[in-house]
């Protein structure tokens, strides 16, 4: 159901504010234990649903549920403080500061979050060597909202009984080592010059709320909303995607911070990337396969991201870093979309590989308006 009220608009939050948790008192299991302060971003919710000229189609699309990416990057992140805390208490990343830097997070969505209450996360370590280590982070909400569901949640929300289990990751971490070898595929910046350079980064359209084709025609112009940590704009790939079959379609997506993150806290940069690939991407493949204006359903199962330099080279200075979209295998009710995070400089820093339900309402053709 669609809000009853106009849309409200929220502070745009940058990373540290909009991931800020707390730890909670470990169990004597050995597992670490972490609660969420703020409430996770809600796609739609600032669209104006009330407007007189929406049509009661477009509102089928709006719910109640959290952008997946907010527990995405918070589990992990949990996880790269337990990390630290450790090396920092055992300084062993005292030699030449080869500390480690997550190397890949590995996540299973379960149930959709609320933004009206806390994320509670369970840390334990399955592995844990000189060089390398990996953490299993599962993620759970409070059965009924919060006394403060707008947040900052309060410390008592942790007591309350939890429900299942609604996200899980393995995060591994790496250590720095030397380039032995460094090949990847000609940059996005080179391969897309042409277009790219019609504009300027942030003349392109803000990444919508909800890219889906009928909500953009419902709602232009409203830019991307209350998102917290990126600022994202959406290039205009219709010239280059007009003769080509979907698998061979392209999206860039141009994104900088939208607050500073200290430099020295390279797992966090690594997160800003992780969450803003994970926008969108499943509802826009609707949009190609001619679903736009009867998508049934989009929702992410599995989604994997992993860095492929030293952990060090992700932070985010100057310039607009480029998210490059595909959607190479559609089959059996599911799409994969493949990202490619490519630096400013055109190195090829880190690659996500999600795989999600998109299947469009039944009796309806591709394309057919309702």
């Amino acid at each position: 159901m669609a809000p009853a009220s106009t849309s409200r608009k929220h502070p745009r939050l940058g990373f540290l504010e909009a991931m800020e948790m707390s730890r909670l008192p470990d169990d004597g299991s050995n597992t670490h234990r972490f609660m969420s302060h703020q409430p996770a971003w809600q796609p739609g919710a600032e669209l104006p649903w009330d407007g007189p000229d929406v049509p009661q189609e477009a509102k089928a699309f709006y719910n109640s549920k959290a952008y997946g990416g907010h527990v995405y990057v918070q589990a992990p992140l949990a996880a790269a403080r337990v990390v630290e805390a450790e090396e920092a208490a055992n300084k062993s990343h005292s030699n030449n500061g080869c500390r480690f830097g997550i190397h890949s997070i590995q996540g299973v969505f379960t149930y959709g979050g609320y933004p009206d209450r806390p994320f509670i996360y369970s840390l334990s370590k399955l592995s844990s060597g000189r060089s390398f280590q990996t953490l299993l982070v599962t993620a759970r909400q409070p059965k009924h909202p919060s006394a403060n569901p707008l947040g900052p949640f309060p410390p008592s929300d942790a007591s309350v009984p939890l429900g299942p289990i609604c996200f899980s990751s393995h995060v591994t971490f790496k250590r720095p080592v030397p380039d032995y070898a460094d090949q990847q595929l000609p940059s996005a910046q080179d391969r897309f010059a042409g277009i790219l350079s019609r504009r300027n980064p942030d003349g392109w359209e803000a990444s919508p709320q909800l890219d889906l084709d009928i909500l953009n025609e419902a709602f232009p112009n409203e830019g991307h909303g209350g998102i917290p940590i990126v600022d994202m704009y959406k290039v205009d790939m219709s010239s280059w995607n007009a003769d080509k079959s979907v698998p061979e379609r392209k999206e860039l997506l141009l994104y900088k911070l939208h607050k500073p993150v200290p430099a020295e806290d390279v797992n966090a940069h690594i997160l800003c990337h992780a969450f803003e690939a994970d926008r969108n991407g499943l509802l826009t493949i609707g949009n190609h396969l001619g679903w736009g204006y009867n998508l049934a359903v989009a929702a992410s199962l599995s989604y994997t991201f992993i860095v492929h330099v030293n952990a060090d080279e992700a932070v985010m200075k100057e310039g607009w870093w480029i998210q490059e979209v595909c959607w190479p295998r559609v089959s059996a009710g599911r799409a994969v979309l493949e990202s490619r995070i490519w630096s400013p400089e055109g190195r090829h820093v880190a690659s996500g590989y999600q795989d999600g339900i998109s299947m469009p309402r039944e009796g309806r053709r591709g394309g057919e308006k309702l």
